[in-house]
């Protein structure tokens, strides 16, 4: 397979489940258990508003990505590295098994693009 074309088939399914990461975060499909226990912790407004800063500029760097532009690469890793920071910082989170699968998922997938941008043939695309 042409590595062009895997490239860009992980950039989709990477969108496809952060879109759906933010629809259901927008709607109540988990469990009552993990909501209670989600509410059960307050979260700062200034946490909350890094991490809409942070979806925005990972779309936007999924088209750059998408598109083969310079800046979409180190962009990438600086979300892949904030995105571990913000993890780390954001206190105990409960998910659904199959909100977990997904996020599971949706690292590899970022993990394999990391690889990608850096290790293969794809670098010189950028």
């Amino acid at each position: 397979m042409n590595l062009k074309i895997l490239f860009k088939r992980l950039i989709l399914a990477n969108l496809f489940i952060s879109i759906i990461f933010v629809i259901t975060s927008l709607s109540e499909v988990e469990s009552g258990m993990v909501v209670s226990f989600n509410q059960s912790f307050e979260i700062p407004d200034l946490f909350f508003y890094l991490i809409l800063i942070w979806i925005f500029v990972y779309f936007i760097n999924i088209y750059f990505l998408y598109n083969f532009k310079k800046i979409g690469k180190p962009i990438f890793l600086i979300l892949f590295l904030t995105s571990i920071f913000l993890t780390l910082i954001s206190g105990p989170i409960a998910m659904d098994p199959w909100f977990y699968a997904l996020d599971g998922l949706g690292m590899s997938i970022n993990g394999a693009l990391l690889l990608m941008l850096y290790y293969t043939p794809i670098k010189k695309e950028f």
